[in-house]
């Protein structure tokens, strides 16, 4: 772990040779959001498409085989976009020389996934993935693989702080998803299958386009026998965050299994429109972690932790007031664009709202502990927050429902997002108002903004 940490504390003097040549935070910022903006804009096309078209019991479908995936992606990732960005982003590294190693482990992991996926289906066929048809099942064995390719691209082009790269990438994905889908609706499938093929159709176009990005850093001539040397560097970085990347997507997406196995496909559909919902609300701190933590890993020396207090106090008050408006707009907007069929969805988003607004802030504080070479927080405190949501799904679904599933999500996020705050805190010695109350200065800023606002509407 020292090792890592003075590697990463080195960032920060080839920061000063290369600082002209990288995207300020504000302009990676907007330019992550704008990405984020226009894949969410599409995204919420396909969701009304599969509500309407398919209903409660194929979105619930679709929900079930792309978590399937995504299980399948982050176990076998073996946490590889750890080390790709964080060494991507220091400029003394050749890739040559470390990109081997993490392309090795990425191999390995994708087999022993897909292997397992195989096993878990083929051979033991659970209850809780009902709904999954063979056909829906040999897509996930396809998919695995090719989303861990896709996930290490994303990652190094992050790392090099490509911001506008990253974003054609994302968009280019999601855009080839949208017209995949309607193609394929329109021709023949009108299925859970329809879904999951165009993202995997999607997956493919990305990942051309990132290739073609990461041209010169990938295609070299590889330097295999330095590569051994960072085999158990890569190995160690990526698996003590990937951990907690782990019980993360379980704290995520584990109700939606155990709402299957308690319930059936429908009640999942409704439950997963709920979280979707909900989960609208990340958009701000998800782009502000993915900017944040290339910078700090490279000025990581310069001990200025005060512009990590403030974005993590803006994205908290952004968020809360946020979560305010989707409250209140949820009873309307859910069954006006999703259809009647999804009312029930608008009590997920009221039990799940509360932990959604807390663990925004949560993913901002873990890119930075990330970015500080302490990934192994996270994964501790998500592990403590597996087992909260564990408990209580357990006891609460069968009782409550999709309502039992939301609250306890809500109260694992709770959990995370205090625990890994106060790590935090601990690490960067600041108290609680400097870390999520906004200050004086910060109310000054929004007053002058709010006038400006007010200035231009009245013009």
């Amino acid at each position: 772990m020292a090792e890592t940490e003075l590697e990463l504390s080195s960032l920060s003097n080839a920061a000063r040779k290369t600082r002209v040549e990288r995207p300020g935070f504000l302009a990676g910022l907007a330019t992550v959001l704008g990405t984020q903006a226009g894949c969410v804009a599409m995204s919420v096309i396909l969701e009304i498409i599969y509500a309407r078209v398919l209903g409660p019991s194929g979105r619930g479908t679709i929900s079930l085989t792309l978590m399937a995936i995504a299980f399948g992606v982050l176990l076998g990732g073996l946490g590889g976009e750890i080390p790709l960005m964080v060494w991507s982003a220091d400029r003394r590294r050749k890739a040559n020389e470390w990109l081997p190693a993490v392309v090795f482990w990425g191999a390995i992991g994708a087999f022993g996934s897909s292997g397992l996926w195989s096993l878990l289906y083929w051979v033991w066929h659970p209850a809780f993935l009902k709904g999954i048809t063979p056909a829906l099942a040999m897509l996930v064995l396809i998919s695995i693989p090719s989303n861990i390719l896709y996930s290490y691209v994303v990652a190094m082009v992050t790392g090099h702080e490509q911001f506008r790269g990253r974003a054609g990438v994302l968009l280019i994905n999601q855009a080839a998803v949208l017209v995949s889908f309607l193609l394929l609706l329109v021709l023949f499938l009108r299925d859970a299958r329809t879904a999951v093929l165009a993202n995997l159709l999607g997956l493919l176009c990305g990942t051309i386009i990132g290739l073609r990005l990461l041209r010169k850093q990938i295609f070299g001539n590889w330097d295999f026998s330095a590569a051994k040397e960072k085999l158990g560097q890569a190995l160690s970085l990526g698996v003590r965050g990937q951990i907690g990347n782990l019980a993360t997507f379980f704290n995520y997406r584990l109700d939606v299994f155990i709402v299957n196995y308690f319930l059936n496909p429908s009640q999942v559909g409704l439950y997963a429109v709920g979280v979707l919902v909900s989960e609208s609300l990340w958009q701000v701190p998800q782009a502000a972690a993915v900017t944040l933590l290339p910078r700090t890993a490279r000025t990581l020396g310069e001990q200025d932790i005060s512009f990590t207090c403030a974005v993590i106090r803006q994205v908290f008050a952004l968020t809360c007031i946020s979560g305010i408006v989707l409250a209140l707009l949820s009873p309307i907007v859910i069954p006006v664009v999703f259809g009647g069929r999804f009312s029930p969805s608008v009590t997920v988003v009221f039990w799940i709202l509360p932990g959604t607004i807390a663990f925004a802030a949560g993913k901002v504080v873990s890119a930075e502990l990330a970015a500080r070479g302490k990934p192994e927080y996270s994964s501790i405190f998500a592990c403590v927050a597996l087992a909260v949501t564990v408990v209580l799904d357990v006891a609460l679904i069968p009782r409550m429902g999709i309502s039992g599933a939301a609250l306890a999500s809500s109260v694992a996020y709770l959990v995370d997002a205090l625990l890994i705050t106060m790590a935090l805190k601990r690490e960067i010695r600041v108290r609680w108002a400097d870390l999520l109350f906004p200050s004086t200065a910060d109310l000054a800023i929004y007053s002058q903004a709010w006038r400006k606002l007010r200035n231009l509407a009245t013009a």
